[in-house]
């Protein structure tokens, strides 16, 4: 039986983490499914826990951390299946209901997909039912950190599917691409990559689709704290360069009408914040220097 589903996990020094999220891997029918586990550079032979735990698995082990976007990118391109799961190393599948999310593929003009994502064991709270842009067109996670509640009961369309754990198909990946075959944009090296790869889909035609079913929990790696803790965390940095780097390659015209004034607001609120918020201005630094390539990637989309 030709194999229709590649589940992939980027990690980096997850080894900790790695053992329960594995653990449920190995139950999984791997007659139909291709593992692959790619380690960003790790220290704490994170690579290995991956070889013992997955001995059929497919593990590639990088010298060097490149990054959430150009590790799989690196596992897109050796990808021989029609459907491919990003999959955090902090995620802990379930596969019933990924299996119910595959059901969405029969219609072709799907191109990605998820179902809900929950930040605890019983499955009361929210982490994402798929990623929506707001009038700032900043992509957030529905329901992230509400209290399920049946609000998201019915299938929806959205923006973009969560890099934590959305399933793709591959044709719409590689019809999206930059040049050279660059799902994912390499610039950002992580955070706000799987919503510019939205934003590409559905320009293209593509639909995105939220299934009502659990897929999973997810444990966040940025935990509550101070707001200048936040600020201060490079995670923050990234994300707000980011998301002005999709800006510039994703608006048109008519998202400045309709936008226009909510991005502005929002530019001039983290202009503002940079003032007392030191480490934010390293964004603004990263911001101007990737102009050049970021620019050159607009005309592509």
């Amino acid at each position: 039986m030709a194999k229709k589903l590649t589940i992939q996990i980027v990690g980096w020094n997850h080894a900790a983490v790695l053992p329960a999220t594995l653990a449920t891997l190995q139950t999984i029918p791997h007659d139909e499914v291709a593992i692959r586990y790619i380690d960003n550079g790790s220290q704490d032979g994170s690579a290995q826990v991956a070889r013992q735990a997955l001995p059929a698995a497919e593990i590639i082990a990088l010298p060097t951390n490149t990054g959430f976007a150009g590790a799989h990118n690196l596992g897109f391109a050796r990808c021989a299946t029609e459907l491919v799961l990003v999959h955090n190393p902090d995620f802990i599948l379930d596969w019933t209901g990924v299996a119910k999310v595959l059901e969405v593929f029969a219609d072709p003009r799907v191109g990605a997909a998820q179902g809900i994502l929950y930040r605890d064991v019983a499955r009361t709270i929210i982490d994402s039912a798929g990623i929506v842009l707001t009038p700032a067109l900043n992509g957030v996670d529905r329901g992230a950190g509400q209290r399920d509640g049946g609000q998201f009961s019915a299938v929806a369309d959205l923006d973009a599917v969560t890099g934590a754990a959305g399933v793709y198909r591959l044709s719409a990946l590689r019809e999206v691409a930059h040049a050279g075959g660059e799902v994912f944009d390499e610039d950002f090296f992580a955070y706000k990559e799987d919503v510019d790869l939205g934003w590409r889909m559905r320009r293209a035609g593509w639909r995105i689709v939220f299934v009502p079913v659990a897929m999973g929990i997810h444990s966040r790696g940025l935990q509550p704290g101070t707001l200048l803790s936040r600020l201060g965390d490079a995670r923050t940095r990234y994300s707000l360069r980011n998301w002005v780097w999709m800006l510039i390659k994703n608006m048109r015209g008519r998202d400045m009408v309709r936008h226009g004034i909510f991005v502005e607001a929002r530019l001039l609120f983290f202009m503002l914040l940079s003032l007392v918020a030191w480490p934010l201005l390293r964004a603004w630094r990263d911001i101007f220097r990737g102009l050049p390539r970021i620019t050159a990637k607009t005309y592509e989309a």
